[in-house]
């Protein structure tokens, strides 16, 4: 008879797995979260990923049960490898160790930790060099208009990052993501942005709404140009969207505006790194572009 130590049940085994087990249960939840922020629908997935859109309902909610091609198929298709999708709550370790080790600080300690990062702050160096705009956020939130009113104000080219993505591959966006999916698009996002970056000393860019949920692509955006997030309302992106003629987002989803919120909660920390914000809520175009001018020009 096999002899079982009683080690090999011990509580911090126990705990381990019943951790496991709560991050099993969440990753529907996960899956969902990077749907959303990409601003792909639940049918659109579910095709890319060879699953029914009712299995991929249930897996959202917590209740299916996939298998790693499976796993591997949703990944895929929403341009995440299978490990960033499996351990996307597990990026953090380092950031866990520093909460772990000032949460045994004493209070003079702590000082001594908070005058040691105001310091590191004070060192970091500062994105002065506003001749390369970027303009992030939703449609409708006012980027073509206040971005285009800058342009001919200062003389200053624009580029609508979606158009120039169909000249490079030669087909509308549309057809890019039905040939090659979210991976195809975004190359051709990173590339266009890093061409237009190199060839001009002075632009300002409109980029797309998901851009913010692409890390690598939305890092390079930070780190290379001044960026400013466009915000509005979610009942304002669709009125102004509807008002531009395009009734398709309330005439084929009648769950448009739960959508779009959805959107944007998934999406707010992401626009917050932003260098700045212009709220266009409850403006007119002329206000707005004031505040961007300020922002820009001081």
């Amino acid at each position: 008879m096999i002899k079982v130590h009683s080690k090999d049940y011990s509580l911090n085994s126990t705990v381990k797995i019943e951790s496991e087990k709560v991050d099993l249960l969440n990753l529907g939840f996960i899956i969902k979260r990077f749907r959303v922020q990409r601003g792909i629908s639940r049918q659109t997935l579910a095709i890319k990923s060879s699953i029914s859109i009712r299995y991929l309902a249930e897996l959202e909610s917590g209740r299916g049960n996939p298998t790693i091609t499976i796993l591997k198929n949703i990944a895929y298709a929403l341009n995440l490898t299978l490990k960033d999708l499996l351990f996307s709550k597990k990026n953090n370790t380092k950031v866990d160790l520093i909460k772990s080790k000032i949460d045994n600080y004493n209070n003079n300690q702590l000082k001594e930790v908070l005058n040691l990062l105001d310091n590191f702050d004070k060192k970091k160096p500062k994105k002065i060099n506003k001749n390369k705009l970027a303009l992030i956020g939703l449609r409708g939130a006012g980027k073509t208009t206040l971005g285009t009113m800058y342009s001919k104000d200062f003389k200053v080219p624009l580029y609508e990052i979606s158009s120039e993505i169909e000249k490079a591959g030669g087909m509308k966006i549309s057809e890019i993501i039905e040939l090659g999916g979210q991976g195809m698009y975004r190359r051709l996002e990173f590339q266009v942005i890093n061409k237009l970056l190199k060839k001009n000393k002075k632009l300002i860019v409109l980029t797309g709404g998901s851009i913010v949920s692409e890390k690598e692509t939305y890092n390079f955006v930070l780190e290379n140009f001044y960026t400013i997030w466009i915000k509005a309302k979610p009942k304002e992106h669709m009125n102004r969207v509807i008002k531009q003629g395009d009734l398709r987002p309330m005439g084929s989803n009648p769950k448009a505006m739960d959508d779009l919120n959805n959107i944007l909660k998934e999406r707010k920390n992401l626009y917050l790194q932003a260098d700045a914000i212009v709220n266009t809520e409850n403006k007119n175009k002329n206000d707005s572009y004031k505040d961007l001018k300020n922002i820009i020009t001081n």
